[in-house]
C-alpha cells in the first residue's frame, strides 16, 4: 500500500471531516472556544483540500461547494455562540453561493454521463 504524505488529499479529506463534525458537536455542546478552534481547523483544512484539487476542475469545483458550505456553517456557528446576529446574514450569503455552485455541478453538460458520474463521486466518498 501506498504510504500518504501529509498534504495529500488521503490525509487531509478525513482531518476535514473530523475536524468538522467536532465543531458541529462542540458547537450543540454549546463550548464555544473549543468550537472555534474545531472552525479554524475545518476551513483550513477545507483550503487545503482547495490547493490540492487547483488543477484538477472537477475535483476544486467539488471542493468549492463544500468550502461555501463550511464557511457558512462556521459563520453561523460564531453568530449563534458569540451572539453575533449580523454573521446569520454572511452565512446566508454563502449557503445560497454553495447552492449556486451545487447547481453548477448538476447541470447537464457535454456529457450527461460525465455529470452524474461527478456527482455519484461526491456522494460515495461522502461529501
Amino acid at each position: 500500500m501506498k504510504r500518504a504524505a501529509v498534504f495529500s488529499r488521503r490525509v487531509v479529506d478525513p482531518v476535514n471531516s473530523v475536524a468538522w463534525f467536532a465543531m458541529d458537536g462542540l458547537w450543540l455542546a454549546q463550548l464555544a472556544w473549543p468550537a472555534y478552534v474545531a472552525a479554524g481547523l475545518t476551513l483550513a483544512t477545507g483550503a487545503t483540500l482547495m490547493w490540492l484539487n487547483r488543477l484538477r476542475w472537477s475535483r476544486l469545483s467539488d471542493d468549492l461547494a463544500l468550502n461555501a458550505w463550511m464557511w457558512m456553517n462556521a459563520l453561523w456557528l460564531i453568530s449563534d455562540l458569540g451572539d453575533y446576529p449580523t454573521l446569520r446574514k454572511a452565512a446566508l450569503v454563502m449557503a445560497v453561493l454553495g447552492a449556486v455552485l451545487l447547481a453548477n455541478e448538476l447541470r447537464p453538460s457535454t456529457s450527461r454521463r460525465e455529470a452524474l458520474l461527478r456527482f455519484r463521486k461526491m456522494r460515495v466518498s461522502g461529501r
